[in-house]
């Protein structure tokens, strides 16, 4: 969760939002991480779980970081067997979604 938060600090402005919310379903549990900030292209979808990987390389001397931070998330989110991933939140910005499957 302080991974997503981060990076939705990071690529967020003044007047955008955050959101998290938590849904409990029959299986499993969703957390979804939402901002209004400045997005993410078709092709970083792809490949923002990777390490190392930064959309534009300007942009991490202004935020920092490394581009390992979603690479971590996803490795903690698959050892507790659950899965990660991410979507274009319309009108604009991004939202992460976590789902972990509930214990028997």
């Amino acid at each position: 969760m302080i991974i997503l938060l981060d990076n939705a600090l990071k690529y967020t402005n003044e007047n955008d939002e955050i959101y998290v919310s938590v849904k409990q379903g029959v299986f499993d549990v969703i957390i979804e991480v939402t901002d209004t900030g400045i997005g993410i292209t078709e092709e970083t979808k792809e490949k923002i779980f990777e390490r190392f990987y930064r959309e534009d390389k300007a942009r991490s001397r202004q935020t920092g970081g490394n581009g390992l931070g979603l690479s971590i998330a996803k490795t903690i989110v698959s050892d507790m067997k659950g899965k990660i991933s991410v979507e274009h939140n319309v009108p604009k910005g991004t939202k992460f979604i976590i789902v972990f499957p509930k214990s028997k």
